[in-house]
């Protein structure tokens, strides 16, 4: 069996012409080098090289085996430059799949900030709430939000999603503010997601861990984050929407929390990808930016108290980027 690393080293003895300059030139001791040509001969039967004391001439099969072969090999050296090369700075299509809910909010912000550092990489961003196979469909990154279903996948979680009840200042006036979980089955709701069920919650009390579940009459139905957080502003009903994502919205007064002693068990947010194995630097670096990012906003927001503290804190933030 051919092994190109005795053949690259002996092109590379006929190229210095000797076996101390070939030595030198591979980092490798002359006696290593020796050999290597030796068990090249061996292994095709034949003599490639005589040697002298002074001197190193080519046999006639040995001219023919180098003239033959020295240009493939030079080749199959610069194809692994310039892959080398390649990954050294990061370069290409990064395709990232993501639910749709993702694409309301933040990703947009953080890929510009990823293109700034390596303007080589092209982002295809894709957002679906259908379901996906990262492999077959040709992504390099999935997005996901809460449970991953794809078990074969490596997983990195990058943060917690955490959500909040919230309506209109007019809707509340018009149908009240609820004071208990069970207040909220009088009311209409606008609902993130596909299906004719209504919108379910899973709430905790905050300081005596008591759980509810509660199902409110769904009146509005999308896929679409801004569409539900513009709905709910003008008054369609009351919706669990993610905090960040209502970041703007919650601060300006255009929608109000409500049950704020109770909380929604944060959802998981992680990349999820392929393999370990021969990651690419452009996948790789994603993925350390991201949790970079990520780990800068937990850091800032969980030294405060309220949730319009942490949003006011997490928009000077990104602001200042």
């Amino acid at each position: 069996m051919l092994d190109l690393n005795q053949l690259s080293v002996f092109i590379r003895v006929v190229d210095e012409g000797s076996f101390t300059s070939a030595a030198k030139s591979l980092g490798m001791t002359k006696s290593r080098v020796s050999r290597m040509v030796a068990e090249l001969e061996e292994a095709l039967g034949v003599r490639l090289l005589q040697r002298t004391t002074r001197q190193l001439h080519l046999t006639e099969v040995g001219h023919a085996y180098y003239s033959s072969c020295s240009q493939s090999v030079k080749e199959v050296h610069e194809a692994h430059r310039m892959i080398a090369d390649r990954e050294a700075s990061p370069q290409g299509i990064l395709r990232i799949v993501a639910p749709v809910i993702a694409g309301s909010g933040l990703m947009g912000h953080y890929f510009a900030r990823y293109q700034r550092l390596y303007p080589d990489v092209r982002i295809e961003a894709t957002y679906t709430d259908r379901q996906f196979n990262l492999i077959q469909d040709g992504f390099d990154l999935g997005v996901y939000i809460g449970v991953q279903p794809d078990s074969s996948l490596i997983s990195r979680t990058l943060t917690e999603s955490n959500s909040v009840i919230c309506a209109s200042p007019a809707y509340l006036a018009e149908h009240g503010t609820p004071q208990v979980p069970a207040d909220l089955t009088n009311l209409r709701s606008v609902k993130i997601g596909e299906g004719k069920q209504p919108l379910h919650l899973a709430l905790t009390h905050k300081l005596t861990g008591e759980a509810v579940e509660v199902d409110i009459q769904t009146n509005m139905v999308t896929n679409l984050i801004a569409g539900a957080i513009n709905s709910i502003v003008h008054g369609a009903g009351i919706g669990e929407v993610p905090y960040l994502l209502a970041g703007e919205e919650i601060l300006s007064g255009h929608l109000i929390p409500i049950l704020r002693d109770w909380e929604i068990r944060p959802q998981p947010i992680s990349l999820a990808y392929p393999s370990r194995q021969y990651l690419p630097k452009k996948v790789r670096l994603f993925i350390d930016f991201m949790v970079d990012e990520l780990a800068q906003v937990d850091e800032i927001i969980k030294k405060l108290d309220t949730p319009e503290e942490q949003l006011s804190a997490f928009r000077a933030h990104l602001l200042k980027q």
